[in-house]
């Protein structure tokens, strides 16, 4: 069962000023939720909305599909990637969208059912896929050499002592000791007092992060914002970890402030234009919702406008 907590719902939808109307892209529908709410905005404000939802999972699709039923042919559903978008949009006639809204990285249900691979505390398999165009962990591992596995850990899930971990990672695959979540969380060490996390929820974050091409993905999108949403349309972006949000906020900053040229000229020559606006500050959580769903803590939402 696809069951996932909707964050930041009416932020979001504040946020996209949905009672403007129009088509509006759900780029992480997932079970629906954020997509639920958009056309319930759209309903109780006389106004026509219809929407496109995308995701990488079948099963997050399925989910929405049922719970969207209700709003018949004004929601489209496709199985994609949100990176993309420009491609998916065109294949459909459709012009750019009134608002966007894109949640990113991995949802409640995928983490929870073992035999995804995403969480350590349970046993399953080595994979990690958000879809199945995405390589699994295994396979992530088997391709890396041990420098390369330790840049992974390092760069995605900073994990300390990364050399020594992907050392240890891939000695256990080439001995036919690495098969499963289990053992991978075992060979990441125990968690020390005073540490907060235990260490292999570093590692885990990092290989899947890298299996699924989260960053790359992300930051296409971020930077394809001007031509998917239509001029003084708006989109919501929420990250759930530093690097997520570090490339949505230096993606929107570049796209406001686009100019190449030379520091020390008295005036921009090179004739670019800003692309968008960042729309309020960073939004996160409130405590009533981090006490009904503690996952969303960590939540953050920035807001684009196209100009």
């Amino acid at each position: 069962m696809f069951e996932h907590i909707t964050v930041l719902k009416g932020e979001v939808v504040e946020a996209l000023r949905v009672g403007r109307g129009g088509l509006f892209v759900d780029g992480t529908v997932g079970g629906g939720g954020h997509s639920e709410a958009i056309l319930l905005a759209g309903e109780a404000a006389g106004v026509e909305v219809r929407l496109l939802g995308l995701d990488r999972d079948p099963e997050a699709l399925e989910a929405a599909r049922v719970r969207l039923a209700p709003h018949g042919s004004r929601v489209e559903l496709v199985q994609g990637n949100y990176r993309d978008l420009p491609v998916i949009l065109s294949e459909r006639g459709l012009g750019a969208a009134a608002g966007l809204v894109v949640d990113a990285g991995v949802s409640s249900p995928q983490l929870d059912v073992a035999r995804r691979g995403f969480s350590f505390s349970q046993e399953g398999p080595l994979d990690m896929r958000m879809g199945p165009d995405a390589q699994t962990a295994a396979e992530i591992i088997d391709a890396s050499d041990e420098r390369q596995l330790a840049a992974i850990l390092g760069r995605y899930g900073e994990v300390k002592g990364a050399m020594r971990v992907a050392s240890r990672i891939k000695a256990a695959r080439e001995a036919g000791r690495l098969e499963t979540t289990s053992q991978l969380a075992a060979l990441c060490g125990t968690r020390r007092r005073g540490e907060r996390i235990h260490p292999a929820t570093q590692v885990f974050q990092a290989l899947r992060i890298a299996a699924n091409d989260e960053l790359g993905g992300l930051e296409a999108l971020v930077l394809s914002i001007p031509e998917v949403v239509a001029a003084g349309g708006r989109a919501a972006i929420i990250s759930f970890h530093s690097l997520e949000d570090r490339i949505v906020k230096q993606g929107v900053r570049w796209l406001s402030d686009p100019c190449s040229c030379p520091p020390g000229l008295p005036m921009c020559v090179c004739g670019a234009v800003a692309k968008v606006k960042s729309i309020g500050k960073l939004v996160r959580s409130t405590e009533a919702e981090v006490q009904q769903n503690p996952r969303s803590r960590s939540a953050r939402l920035r807001v684009a406008e196209v100009l």
